[in-house]
């Protein structure tokens, strides 16, 4: 076998959904790096679509993990308003600060929009 990555060694159906008509519930054993293996229940309308969705919730688990991600983006908005207000104040025109805060409310927006995303059913 090789070393260096997860694998889904056997799947097995285990019952239809009771919640979601259509879909059933796989039990899949994953074989970790380091050989130790453990059972996880994944959903699906197939092996494949249960495969997926595993993986799915797996990558969006790792990226909403991140501790570093908000307050490093939190300092780059407030880099960002600074950095207009001290235009707006160098060339007297208070039209770099409005375009500075419409950055920010288009990158907060743009933040839900993604974080929406990643954290869909």
């Amino acid at each position: 076998m090789k070393k260096g990555r997860r694998r889904a060694v056997h799947a097995e159906l285990v019952r239809e959904s009771k919640d979601n008509p259509g879909y059933f519930r796989y039990n899949i054993t994953i074989r970790e790096k380091d050989g130790m293996e453990h059972i996880v229940p994944a959903y699906g309308k197939d092996m494949q679509d249960a495969i997926e969705r595993l993986l799915w919730n797996e990558r969006v688990g790792k990226v909403t993990k991140s501790k570093i991600l908000a307050p490093s983006f939190a300092v780059f908005l407030l880099g960002i308003v600074s950095l207009s207000g001290m235009f707006a104040v160098i060339y007297n025109n208070s039209l770099w600060l409005a375009g500075g805060l419409g950055i920010v409310g288009v990158s907060l927006f743009l933040t839900s929009l993604v974080n929406t995303y990643l954290n869909k059913k």
